[in-house]
């Protein structure tokens, strides 16, 4: 055989990837096969007359995927060796090594899988009630994020994004290309495409269910990951990954051809190689060029890019692969996490909390539930916006991220808000402002700036000015301290519109608290906050525990004493009598009346630029509890 027209790259006991890999395409599923490796992987270009049947038979492999213009097959030792018999041309032809894929066997945090799961019913039972009443339709508010993720979800915006979204994903299929998925977990009930659709390219079957062994869990995690981001999008599981966490960059290429045939949208892969396989190469670039979007998890050596993800910056069609990067609660690059030139977002990677196999929860860590995070987002963004409008969702994207700078990634670290407030056809949230002075302080102009980063088109009204009538059809409504309690009064008692006030003396005329004086008021000369231990786990505490600095200088922090149909988010430090953050539910009991909707205190008092991020963080909190209860 003229080696020069035929490229061999023989690659056994490749280093598997720290990450799983996802998506492959092949319109024929392979037959079950050994999980790892094996084999060649030969890239062919097509004639016109050319069939699977004549392709197949000329080259003595089998077809895994039919692409426009080319044909990837599987090739078994003496199919190779039977092609230098007989002496094929192999012109116009790539054959490769069948490389190994993988799960990580030792990433950093993988021993939470064995120490930090709790029962599923243990503290997520408001989770998995809400989910369920999403599959049956309903939309009137969006089911609490587990309170073990409202930190690292604070951190780019999620809580905020699904504030202002109509759709959660509905609509929009992922492929979890993993390990698997345990199919009959709460939190996917309603979420899985049909079983007709599901794929084990393992044992040649139709059910992707995961095997005990080294990764064992990690599609369930992934796919609970979207889930959490987008709870409306449909998840598609293929598995690709054996009981150890390793696969075949064949079984990925099928794969991703099965999700794209059956109408996948994004296709999640959480593992990879260390080898650049030209045949996953072009089955991406072919994906992507039919408008699927394909994420790949960077890696988590700390060192180079695995593939795919390294292939996300010059490939064909590069726009719709993209590469996630970990990053740590302070938005840094996390230790573990791989980087390079192509790696483009970066998300929470670390200490998060998804779906386990046996109706558990796990905490996981690594750029495998990075990833997902980056697709559901994604999802949730496609639900939100006409398909014609995909295209530019990378720039969109990319325009609406932290940083890049101190992540190492081309983007920077994901901010769910700001990507859906660029997308056409995504309406703002509206709200009513009453302040003092349209003329505003220095304080009210930073909370009308936060409202309008958070995407909220505000409307500001002098106190003198403001109706109960301005408040109707908006979605949500915030009184400053700078606005005068007795103009107010009790002009707003019955507003039905979600209402937040840092003023102490509307506590009063809003029902939040009895009216001595005693029972509100402003304290003075602090920068301290107490988070009460008891309601930690509640949206209004932006997942924050602990004594925490909310101004940079000192400052009036308002207070009130609430009936005991608020929830006590937040006290001074010196006196947890007083809450300084505290919120009436829907339908709770105030005083002397039942809350038309949610009503949230807060500490700010003529807040502006002392404010740290952990107050604003509260403030955004109390803003999208305020209209979505999450």
């Amino acid at each position: 055989m003229n080696t020069g027209q035929l490229r061999i790259t023989l690659q056994r006991g490749l280093a598997l990837a720290l990450v799983a890999l996802v998506a492959a395409c092949g319109s024929t599923p392979p037959q079950a096969t050994s999980p790892g490796g094996s084999g060649y992987l030969l890239t062919v270009r097509l004639e016109p007359a050319d069939t699977q049947e004549t392709v197949a038979q000329r080259y003595g492999g089998e077809v895994i995927a039919w692409l426009d213009g080319q044909a990837i097959l599987r090739m078994g030792e003496e199919a190779v060796a039977q092609l230098q018999a007989r002496g094929v041309s192999m012109q116009n032809t790539t054959l490769e090594a069948n490389a190994d894929v993988g799960t990580p066997a030792t990433m950093s945090g993988w021993n939470a899988w064995g120490s930090g799961w709790n029962a599923w019913g243990s503290g997520w039972n408001a989770w998995g009630s809400g989910w369920n009443a999403w599959s049956g339709g309903a939309t009137s508010a969006v089911p609490a994020l587990p309170s073990g993720n409202r930190s690292a979800f604070m951190q780019v915006k999620l809580p905020q994004a699904q504030a202002l979204a109509r759709n959660y994903g509905a609509g929009i299929k992922v492929a979890v290309i993993d390990t698997g998925l345990d199919t009959a977990h709460p939190m996917f009930q309603g979420r899985l495409a049909p079983a007709a659709e599901w794929r084990d390219f393992v044992d040649g079957d139709n059910n992707p269910a995961e095997v005990a062994g080294n990764g064992f869990g990690h599609g369930t995690a992934v796919a609970g990951l979207i889930l959490q981001a987008a709870p409306r999008a449909t998840i598609l599981p293929i598995r690709v990954l054996g009981p150890n966490g390793s696969g075949s960059v064949a079984n990925v290429v099928s794969a991703i051809d099965w999700a794209r045939q059956r109408g996948a949208q994004v296709i999640n892969l959480s593992l990879g190689t260390d080898v650049d396989v030209a045949a996953l190469r072009t089955q991406i670039s072919h994906v992507n060029g039919l408008g699927v979007f394909v994420v790949a998890a960077a890696g988590n050596s700390g060192g180079s890019l695995k593939f795919p993800a390294a292939a996300a910056q010059n490939a064909p069609n590069s726009d719709r692969l993209w590469s996630v990067g970990s990053v740590n609660s302070s938005g840094n690059r996390s230790s573990f996490s791989s980087f390079g030139s192509a790696l483009k977002f970066m998300a929470p990677g670390e200490g998060i909390q998804s779906a386990f196999p046996g109706n558990q929860v796990a905490t996981v860590r690594g750029t495998s539930f990075a990833a997902p995070l980056v697709s559901g987002m994604l999802a949730l963004a496609m639900g939100e916006t006409s398909s014609a409008n995909w295209g530019s969702l990378q720039a969109w994207l990319a325009n609406s991220t932290f940083g890049a700078g101190t992540t190492g990634s081309l983007f920077g670290v994901i901010n769910a808000a700001s990507f859906l407030q660029k997308l056409p056809g995504v309406p703002r949230k509206s709200a009513l402002f009453v302040v003092g002075s349209t003329t505003l302080s220095s304080g009210d102009s930073a909370v009308r700036d936060r409202l309008e980063d958070i995407g909220y088109s505000v409307t500001v009204k002098n106190h003198n000015d403001a109706q109960i009538g301005d408040s109707l059809d908006k979605h949500l409504m915030l009184i400053s301290s700078s606005a005068s309690s007795s103009i107010v009064n009790t002009e707003f008692l019955n507003t039905t519109a979600p209402v937040v006030t840092w003023e102490h003396a509307i506590f009063h005329h809003m029902k939040m608290t009895d009216s001595p004086t005693t029972n509100y008021g402003s304290a003075s000369s602090l920068t301290q906050l107490r988070m009460n231990s008891s309601t930690s786990t509640h949206p209004l505490a932006a997942g924050l525990t602990g004594d925490h600095a909310v101004y940079s200088a000192n400052n009036n922090m308002t207070w009130g004493r609430p009936t005991a149909g608020a929830v006590r988010v937040a006290t001074l430090t010196a006196d947890t009598t007083r809450a300084t953050i505290f919120g009436y539910d829907r339908g709770s009991t105030m005083m002397g009346m039942t809350a038309p909707n949610r009503r949230v205190g807060l500490f700010m008092n003529h807040v502006g630029a002392e404010m740290t991020p952990a107050g604003w963080n509260l403030f955004e909190a109390a803003v999208t509890w305020a209209v979505s209860g999450n």
